[in-house]
């Protein structure tokens, strides 16, 4: 068994009073957690406590109990929550100006005191040393972790790790219910072809579509950091006059990496969706997350025996060479929503307009893996 973290006599006289009273809020058990954070904040600040003389000097020692102490006060501001967590996606990466990032979505049970909620969406931002976290879990997976969150009321809670004091502890829990009843529970249905009659007002107003996929496929970014793309089509863009209008028979819609491998052509899925709109490109889209109705295996790669079979299909142009890599970095530390702006400013193929002439279907997935999204300009910057 491992050994415990213990605090040194002279801190923990200090910080005993934020620990009896994160006891009381239910944040933690005992001290354990906050040793813990004593323990790690000691391991950032290396190169100052060094500067002191080392860990066992009191004036280092000082230092850290003032860093942890100033955590524990924000933090014990917080109202903090037992969250039981179904984790539908998790997807990790490194912006351009080196700050680690990671994303969760999925469903929630909150528990607060003796009350228990029931489920709803959830989606977590986790930054810099919060990323690391999302090395403990994987999707699909079910954990339990103490969070805060500023409103109980909103369809998606956004919940906040407690610095230094969220671990997410994996668990069985059975109280989260069908995603796709959640989801249809938690938003109406949009058809693609009113899309354009209603585009996201800013990040967090999301539409709700019913689609089956064309195309999904995954691209690699300059940095090296993954992305999916799909092509989706619903019943409003399948019919006879759509087709005879030339109206434009595609969502195209850049998601995870890990949504785009998990549905193969055909699939029929409810993808909860940000949309905008550009002059020069027209309709695209966000995808946030994706639940399968029925799902189909995406195909397996195929090593080829000789000979050049790359064909001509939105898979070989996805990863045709000639095509211009999409760097999905952006330095923008000011947003909370960090890696969607990379994605946004930095997609610039053309999306497609109308779906091909019977004599034309073989360039059609070509022509449909193109896709951008609008000017930045157009969101809402009014959020956290």
């Amino acid at each position: 068994m491992a050994k415990k973290a213990t605090l040194p006599k002279s801190v923990k006289q200090r910080l005993q009073p934020f620990i009896d009273k994160g006891v009381q809020n239910g944040i933690f058990k005992d001290e354990q957690p906050v040793a813990l954070m004593f323990k790690k904040k000691a391991e950032e600040l290396k190169d100052s406590i060094a500067d002191l003389g080392g860990i066992k000097t009191a004036s280092a020692q000082r230092f850290v109990a003032n860093c942890i102490m100033s955590d524990l006060s924000s933090m014990l501001r917080q109202k903090s929550y037992v969250a039981h967590l179904d984790i539908w996606s998790c997807e990790s990466r490194i912006l351009r100006n080196g700050r680690a990032m990671a994303n969760v979505f999925g469903s929630v049970v909150i528990e607060d005191g003796d009350s228990t909620m029931s489920p709803a969406l959830f989606k977590m931002g986790l930054w810099d040393e919060d990323a690391s976290l999302a090395d403990d879990i994987v999707q699909n997976g079910t954990y339990s972790a103490p969070v805060s969150c500023r409103n109980l009321d909103l369809d998606i809670l956004d919940l906040r790790p407690l610095s230094g004091m969220t671990v997410f502890v994996e668990e069985e829990f059975d109280g989260h219910g069908d995603k796709v009843q959640l989801l249809r529970d938690t938003y109406d249905v949009t058809p693609i072809a009113e899309l354009e009659n209603d585009i996201s007002r800013n990040r967090n107003d999301y539409r709700m579509v019913e689609a089956t996929v064309s195309y999904s496929g995954v691209q690699q970014s300059k940095t090296g950091n993954t992305f999916g793309k799909m092509l989706l089509k619903d019943e409003s863009t399948m019919t006879i006059e759509a087709i005879e209008s030339g109206e434009n028979l595609l969502l195209n819609a850049l998601c995870s990496s890990s949504t785009a491998n998990a549905f193969g052509k055909y699939s029929e899925v409810l993808a909860l969706i940000t949309t905008s709109m550009s002059d020069q490109y027209g309709l695209s889209a966000t995808i946030e997350c994706a639940v399968g109705i029925i799902t189909i295996a995406p195909p397996k790669p195929e090593t080829p025996a000789s000979g050049d079979d790359s064909g001509d299909d939105a898979s070989s142009y996805f990863n045709n060479d000639t095509v211009e890599t999409i760097d999905l970095d952006d330095d923008n530390d000011d947003s909370e929503e960090e890696v969607k702006e990379e994605v946004k400013e930095e997609v610039e193929e053309k999306p497609t307009q109308a779906e091909s002439k019977p004599e034309e279907k073989k360039a059609e997935a070509k022509a449909d893996g193109e896709w951008t999204t609008g000017d930045d300009d157009d969101w809402d910057d009014d959020w956290d």
